[in-house]
């Protein structure tokens, strides 16, 4: 058995390999061979005022790829005001530090193959799978990105954009002027493009091509006067203000759920499930206002759809073996995905990804050797 660090799938996991995988995957998940199970979390009250306990998992298994795997996340959550919005913070144990982990097991007899750092593995997931909007919704010269954030995934999502479109230029907006500089400087380096950092939020959004948001807000970054006619959007969390689902023509959605046999699915059509051990005024308080109280909390607020989404809604699956063509001219508005849920498919996404970082990782004789042993036993459980 391997422990995988972020080290080692670094040096192993390119974005190309992560979006074919991803592809592949989706496949499977139409044939009825690959199962996903939506992202489940539970939050604990602590004794510290304002901030809980969350364990999330989600998982997947493949037929094809004969793997099972599951992440977990463990997490210390606050949540305070930057910025001009309200951002959510995390560490495990101390700040600075995360637990964030991948089992992977063997689905033909059995055997836990890998454990597995999730933290590059996560943005290099995200990063794809939004760009795989990118490569089948957006305009075939795409050439100008509006990037609200400068972190890790705002890193990932760029690297996809380049590998499915001609990207030239970026215009990127953080409220840490450092960041947002040291973005610049790095990505431009990294991936041959002009990178202009912005002051202001609505000066990411001007003549772009396609407008991404990676951040950790809880309260909306893109807003309908910041769309334009053509524009491919996509995002994170739920960082989209109620006005801008009218302004989409067309988005990623309605996907094949996973194959269900006994007992009832796991919905997060609105919102990750979410259970809660402690006090939920205190949990509301914590969080504050914004969108992701009304998702956790039942509050007033309205769903991630609000309603006014008039568009087409096309699967990406039926986008990857060309059934549907997507976007009928280049002055629609199109989204990657965020109008109607999750889709669940989290899941999906570490089965294929964690899978292929194993097989390379093994190739490339990385990863430390850990004994099988300790994870097997003799008594039936």
């Amino acid at each position: 058995m391997l422990f995988i660090n972020n080290d080692d799938v670094q040096q192993v996991l390119r974005v190309a390999d992560a979006l074919r995988v991803l592809e592949d995957g989706h496949r499977e998940l139409a044939a009825m061979t690959l199962v996903a199970r939506p992202r489940v979390d539970i939050y604990t009250e602590t004794p510290a005022a304002g901030a809980f306990y969350r364990w999330g998992t989600m998982e997947g298994s493949s037929k094809g790829l004969q793997r099972h795997a599951i992440r977990m996340k463990s997490d210390i959550v606050s949540w305070r005001d930057h910025g001009g919005g309200r951002v959510e913070d995390k560490h495990c144990m101390q700040p600075g530090l995360y637990c964030g982990l991948i089992f992977l097991f063997d689905t033909s007899n059995g055997e836990p193959l890998a454990i597995i750092n999730d933290g590059y593995l996560q943005h290099i997931r995200v990063g794809a799978l939004a760009g795989l909007g990118v490569k089948y919704l957006s305009k075939a010269d795409a050439s100008v990105v509006g990037m609200m954030g400068a972190g890790g995934m705002a890193r990932s999502h760029l690297e996809a954009f380049v590998a499915v479109r001609p990207i030239k230029r970026v215009q990127v907006y953080s409220p840490t002027r450092e960041n947002c500089e040291r973005y610049a400087r790095e990505m431009a380096q990294q991936l041959d493009v002009e990178v202009i950092p912005c002051k202001r939020p609505a000066d990411v959004a001007r003549g772009v091509d396609i407008l991404a948001t990676c951040t950790n807000s809880i309260q909306p970054t893109i807003y309908a006067e910041m769309i334009e006619p053509g524009m491919h959007l996509t995002k994170v969390a739920g960082e989209w203000a109620p006005d801008v689902y009218p302004r989409i023509d067309v988005a990623i959605g309605g996907d094949p759920r996973a194959q269900l046999v006994q007992g009832l699915p796991v919905d997060d059509s609105q919102g990750f499930t979410t259970y809660l051990a402690g006090d939920l005024e205190a949990l509301r308080g914590a969080l504050g206002p914004g969108r992701r109280r009304d998702a956790l909390t039942g509050g007033s607020g309205q769903n991630r759809e609000d309603g006014h989404f008039k568009g087409r809604i096309t699967p990406l699956v039926d986008l990857i073996v060309g059934s549907e063509a997507g976007r009928e001219s280049d002055d629609e508005v199109s989204a990657s995905g965020g109008v109607v849920g999750m889709g669940g498919k989290q899941g999906l996404q570490f089965v294929t990804v964690s899978s292929l970082v194993f097989d390379l990782a093994k190739k490339a004789g990385l990863g430390r050797e850990v004994p099988t042993e300790w994870f097997t036993q003799d008594i039936r459980d």
